[in-house]
């Protein structure tokens, strides 16, 4: 499982914006990595959030 640290930069008039800026294995360092993107975020205008993402399963053999 990795976590993933976007950045929603939200735009009047304009469709939001979304970028990976961080990436982690680690449950709790990904929360630490979202307090910290918080406590230096200065900008009304920018959100961060973590998403979980799996690797999508590829198949190499058939299965009856």
């Amino acid at each position: 499982m990795t976590y993933l640290i976007i950045k929603e930069t939200i735009y009047q008039g304009l469709e939001n914006s979304y970028t990976v800026v961080n990436q982690t294995h680690d449950l709790d360092k990904a929360n630490d990595m979202l307090q910290g993107y918080h406590l230096i975020n200065v900008d009304k205008s920018v959100l961060y959030s973590i998403a979980k993402y799996e690797s999508p399963l590829l198949l190499t053999e058939e299965v009856a």
